[in-house]
């Protein structure tokens, strides 16, 4: 197979490697690709060389940002806030990756990267009490900019009121939103990375892996407690919010993809994507829904019950 070959190629040839992750990097849409070996590498080969690879496939994203004059004077919030999700999400994929290879279970990797996300967001509040204010001059000011550069200060902006009102929302959870986001990635880079090492050495079952994500019952009590707090207007609460929902909507994806591999119908891709189509036209409801299925499943084990009634 192409991509065993390819591999195997890699992993013997390091440095033309490192020098394929590095300059990979700077290229749009397939930039990717450097981390993504970068952690195929952790996995396979340790820590320390999956360490070299994870920096070649970091550091292009400081000199492009050193590079790019322009992108920093017009739209300085946007730039730093993409720089520092590309490289926190790098980090973490490599820490991560470090976790699987060490034998820790989706669950726990899961469950980590939330913990980390949750901590970060609560120090930020303490150290920063009027962090939501300083949100909204921020997005209040991009907003501004954007329309400028854009032309759409003729009559084409929104009004006045509906910016104000979506400012007034969007800097609630603008932090836990960037950390959400960061956690996403570097778990989604860790499972295609995890994928990769799957295919080309037949040696992971990343599908059953994937399908016993079950989370522990003190994080579905923890959640819950979060979820009715958050009613309360808690500043704290309503910005760690994003980050529970990719933990828990996560896990309740896993369950619903190990209840339509029960079936073994030839469909049930066909039904799979349907409830993803679903999913993706009724945000932000249908991921409350799914957070709360895996809540159910942190409690009950709805796998052990599924499996009995099919049975």
């Amino acid at each position: 197979m192409w991509l065993q070959r390819f591999t195997a190629y890699l992993l013997r040839h390091r440095w033309q490697a490192i020098g394929l992750t590095f300059i990979s990097t700077f290229i749009p849409v397939i930039g990717v690709f450097g981390i993504l070996l970068a952690a195929v590498v952790t996995l396979c080969r340790g820590i320390v060389e999956g360490a070299l690879f994870t920096l070649a496939a970091t550091v292009p994203y400081f000199l492009s940002f050193s590079l790019s004059t322009q992108a920093k004077t017009q739209f300085p919030l946007v730039v730093w806030a993409a720089i520092g999700v590309a490289v926190i999400s790098n980090l973490l994929t490599w820490a991560f990756a470090v976790m699987l290879r060490r034998q820790a279970s989706w669950r726990l990797i899961l469950e980590m990267a939330a913990l980390i996300g949750v901590l970060v967001v609560s120090i930020i509040h303490l150290a920063y009490p009027e962090i939501a204010q300083w949100w909204g001059t921020q997005l209040t000011a991009y907003y501004h900019q954007a329309q400028t550069i854009a032309g759409m200060a003729k009559g084409v902006a929104p009004s006045a009121e509906v910016q104000l009102e979506g400012i007034n929302i969007t800097k609630q959870y603008a932090t836990g939103l960037i950390a959400a986001a960061i956690l996403f990635n570097a778990i989604l880079q860790l499972i295609i990375a995890r994928w990769w090492q799957s295919k080309a050495f037949k040696a992971v079952n990343l599908r059953k892996e994937l399908h016993q994500i079950r989370l522990s019952p003190l994080a579905g009590m923890l959640f819950l407690a979060s979820f009715v707090l958050q009613y309360l207007g808690n500043s704290v609460i309503l910005d760690i919010m994003p980050i529970l929902y990719v933990l828990f909507g996560a896990a309740g994806l896993s369950f619903i993809h190990y209840v339509f591999g029960l079936g073994k119908s030839p469909i049930s891709w066909f039904w799979l994507a349907l409830i993803y189509v679903s999913i993706i036209f009724s945000l932000p409801m249908s991921m409350v829904m799914v957070s709360f299925l895996a809540m159910f499943d942190s409690w009950f084990d709805l796998r052990k019950r599924f499996k009995k009634v099919i049975k």
